[in-house]
């Protein structure tokens, strides 16, 4: 089947946007504006989080678990990145954090034994910034401990690998280490945008990874698109996606751009130094995404996810998403958050204070916090809402109550106002929900997480630099008007 042209998906996607009654959802409380919009990825968020005792982590460990290794190098400092990173650093600092990634498995070694490793997934940062020594060393003390033989193991590149001599020899590295999934980070086809962004690469880049990864013979192959960048229009939008259905890919992560006040495209956005889609427009892209990847058979996962293939875009996700609170995400390096034994938290997200404290033999927790029944049962709206949905009678089943009893007021407000349904026992998102998961999920924030969150923001002395600021991705205490965030920005 052909891709709709661009005035067909453009059609179809205004026609869609009538859909979104912006003005009701604002009126409401149920639309959060461009810069302040984010996907819950933790809950409570980091803001609402305190000291942990490490030793918690490990006092309810279930028997399969997620693995997150970040890796905090890169070459450039991309403008809209806000993610624990060193910007070219020497090899004696890649080396020295390769140790600290070892000792600091080493703290939960014999806690983790016979666990089933389900995925394993390398973030950063660009872990393939590792030159292939490197990627042999990771590897090699990664399998001291870990059996990834059965694993789905995800590993991020960027374009601009396709630049390097040993690039078939770092993938062979990768393949034969057991890494059966890549993520490429691509954003864009637009040599203009990629410039602004400072991504790093180019086209030519893109199309020349993509070839050697198909001719080393990878089949499972993710890439990340972005809209509401700077300078992007329509058709700009339209002919990267169009560009990389024709490179043949078939798994795609398609979402907003999103702001924080510590990335200097939030600046460009507040001192107007470049062309933003705004809300309506942004609405207009994601349904031209929508509207193409779904004539051309593919099919729907977690939220921004598509696949054109029969098994899920990825486990890892799915995991995330719909096991609810069983799996246990163990992140090792500078700025990991992970979920154990009831217990969310985040690594120490400054390189040197990571650094010093694994080298004193310490676990490097830096913030967390233990979730009670109803943080579970919150954190388990929230994310399965992003997913697969809620099964109405699971959740009764597994905490004891039905979801009208405890979220009534919430499901009543949502459905009034077009963001859920309910059909068959199952709880799920409608498009218009779909584009507002954020303020879906801020709903469902409890009282005391929010007045926590207020007090550690109220706090934070300088918004443009502190790492609590940089570091918690929650649309909970995010500037709540353009005036605000123009003061904030500067």
């Amino acid at each position: 089947m052909r891709a709709p042209t661009y005035s067909e998906a453009l059609e179809f996607a205004i026609d869609r946007s009538y859909d979104i009654n912006l003005d009701m959802l604002r009126s409401r409380n149920l639309h959060l504006d461009t810069h302040n919009d984010y996907l819950v990825g933790t809950y409570p968020p980091l803001k609402a989080m305190g000291d942990l005792n490490a030793e918690k982590l490990l006092l309810q460990v279930s028997s399969s678990i997620d693995l997150y290794f970040h890796i905090p190098f890169c070459d450039q400092y991309c403008t809209f990145c806000h993610f624990a990173k060193e910007i070219n650093p020497s090899s004696g600092r890649v080396e020295r954090y390769l140790a600290a990634l070892d000792k600091e498995m080493s703290w939960s070694e014999a806690a983790l034994a016979g666990r089933a490793v389900e995925t394993a997934f390398f973030g950063g940062g660009t872990p393939s910034f590792l030159t292939n020594r490197q990627l042999e060393t990771l590897f090699g003390m990664i399998r001291r401990r870990f059996d990834l033989s059965k694993s789905e193991v995800s590993f991020e590149l960027h374009p601009s690998l396709a630049k390097q001599v040993d690039a078939a020899d770092r993938i062979s590295t990768l393949l034969r280490a057991g890494v059966n999934r890549f993520v490429l980070g691509v954003q864009s086809l637009d040599p203009s945008i990629l410039r602004i962004l400072n991504r790093g690469h180019h086209l030519d880049e893109v199309v020349q990874l993509v070839k050697l990864l198909n001719d080393m013979g990878v089949q499972n192959l993710s890439l990340d698109l972005m809209y509401g960048l700077p300078q992007q229009t329509l058709r700009s939008w339209y002919d990267s996606l169009i560009g990389l259905l024709d490179m043949g890919i078939e798994k795609f992560n398609v979402f907003p751009l999103m702001f924080k006040s510590t990335d200097p495209v939030a600046r460009h956005l507040a001192r107007g130094r470049y062309q933003f889609a705004g809300a309506k427009e942004r609405i207009i892209m994601h349904f031209m995404a929508e509207h193409i990847l779904t004539k051309l058979g593919y099919r729907h996962g977690p939220i921004f996810y598509w696949s054109k293939q029969s098994q899920p875009h990825s486990i890892q996700q799915s995991r995330k998403y719909d096991s609810w609170n069983d799996n246990n995400l163990v992140p090792f390096g500078v700025a990991g958050f992970g979920y154990m034994s009831q217990c969310q938290f985040y690594n120490e997200a400054d390189l040197d204070r990571y650094l010093y404290r694994v080298e004193a033999g310490e676990k490097p927790v830096w913030k967390g916090v233990v979730l009670s029944h109803d943080d579970l049962m919150r954190r388990t709206v929230m994310f399965a809402l992003r997913s697969s949905g809620v099964l109405l009678s699971r959740f009764e089943r597994e905490f004891g109550v039905s979801i009208e009893k405890c979220f009534g007021r919430e499901l009543e407000l949502l459905n009034e106002a077009g963001l859920i349904c309910i059909s068959n026992g199952l709880l799920s998102l409608t498009a218009a929900g779909t584009i507002n998961s954020g303020a879906v999920s801020l709903l469902f924030f409890s009282n005391n997480i929010l007045e926590r969150i207020a007090y550690n923001d109220s706090r934070i002395i300088d918004k443009r630099t502190d790492l609590l600021e940089k570091h918690d991705y929650s649309p909970a205490a995010r500037y709540g008007s353009s005036a605000e965030m123009q003061v904030a920005f500067r």
